[in-house]
Formats: C-alpha cells, sequence, structure tokens
C-alpha cells in the first residue's frame, strides 16, 4: 500500500477528478433529466463495470513493464505527472457544456447498463487517464498491481459519490447543474490537478 500521506492525497484527488464533468456526466445527467433517477444509476452501474475493466487492465501493464524495466516505473510516473498537468490546463480553459437536450428512446435496465459500459470505453482518453493517474501514487517498493487495484477501487468509489450527485440533481431540478457552476467546478479543479501534478514530480525526485 502507499504511504499514508501519499493515500490521503489520492483520496482528495482522486475527488477533484472525478468532479469534474466530462462525457460521462454529461451522459449520466442527459439520461436522468430524460428518465429518472433509475435510468441514470443503471447507467452508472455499467460506467463502474467499466471502470474495474480499466483498472484491471493497467494494474497489468504496470506489473508487466515495470517487471521487465525497473527504471520504467520512474519514467511512466513523470510522463503521467506531465500528462496531468496537461489535463489540468485543458480544465482550466475549458468551454464544455453538459448536455441535456438530446432525445432518447426507451431501453431496459441492462441496456443502460451497457450503455454506461460504451460511453466510457468508448472515450480513449479514460483509459490514458488511469493509466498517467494512478501510477502516480503506487510505492515501488511494494508490488504495483495490487496497489493499482485497492487505488483503482477508491477511485471508482468516489465516482460512484459524484457520479450519484450528479444523477440526483439532474433528476431533482436542471438550474443546479448550470454551465456557469460547471465552468467553476473546471477551472478550480484544473489548478488543484496541477498543483498536485508538480508536487508529485518533486517527491519522485
Amino acid at each position: 500500500m502507499p504511504d499514508l500521506p501519499i493515500l490521503f492525497s489520492f483520496i482528495i484527488a482522486a475527488f477533484v477528478v472525478v468532479i469534474v464533468p466530462g462525457v460521462t456526466v454529461s451522459a449520466l445527467v442527459s439520461t436522468a433529466l430524460a428518465r429518472g433517477m433509475a435510468a441514470g444509476f443503471w447507467m452508472e452501474a455499467g460506467v463502474q463495470v467499466g471502470r474495474l475493466t480499466m483498472v484491471l487492465v493497467v494494474a497489468l501493464a504496470l506489473e508487466a513493464v515495470t517487471g521487465l524495466v525497473t527504471s520504467a516505473f520512474d519514467i511512466i510516473k513523470y510522463a503521467g505527472a506531465a500528462y496531468l498537468i496537461w489535463l489540468g490546463w485543458g480544465y482550466i480553459t475549458s468551454r464544455h457544456t453538459i448536455a441535456t437536450d438530446r432525445p432518447v428512446a426507451a431501453r431496459s435496465p441492462l441496456q443502460q447498463a451497457a450503455a454506461g459500459f460504451l460511453v466510457l470505453w468508448s472515450n480513449p482518453k479514460a483509459l490514458i487517464f488511469f493509466g498517467a493517474f494512478l501510477p502516480q501514487f503506487v510505492n515501488p517498493a511494494y508490488p504495483a498491481w495490487p496497489q493499482v487495484i485497492v487505488l483503482g477501487l477508491i477511485e471508482m468509489a468516489a465516482g460512484l459519490v459524484t457520479d450519484g450527485v450528479y444523477i440526483y440533481f439532474a433528476a431533482r431540478t436542471r438550474g443546479a447543474l448550470g454551465d456557469d457552476r460547471m465552468a467553476l467546478v473546471n477551472r478550480v479543479a484544473g489548478v488543484i490537478l496541477i498543483g498536485a501534478a508538480v508536487w508529485l514530480a518533486i517527491q519522485h525526485h
């Protein structure tokens, strides 16, 4: 397991990251607005399965690479830190808005969950993000894959909480998810993400 200070930092960063609205949140909000809270949470179930599979891919890949070349671990972490800085800057300058007016057709709970899974996997940035974010908090003194699994489960829990809030408010009221508030969330999260990436890079050095 990572050291407690690192783990605590990860928990904070996990919530900061998943609270930023993106493709997945947009799909969840649109679904909750059009079909209600139950449909939104069925889609979230599919999203969570997608996240778990991505965590497993990252865990296996990181273990394989670092098992062959020890120095690759630091390379991956520095490259990941650079990506997080780029991502944070993208949040700050983003003009993304949450879509709320998409026409929808009736779907069963299973179809809704499958849609959530496909929404996550259809966005290659999600897998790239997991591959850049999770290794930043792995302790190289211990095997990588169990740590990635634990960190990934924490990230999934954070996603479930924040996605659930979006789904709830989308189902209850449209006004709570205005574009101005989402822009502010983007900027604050971007600054925090850049700061965290720089701090992590310094710790590694």
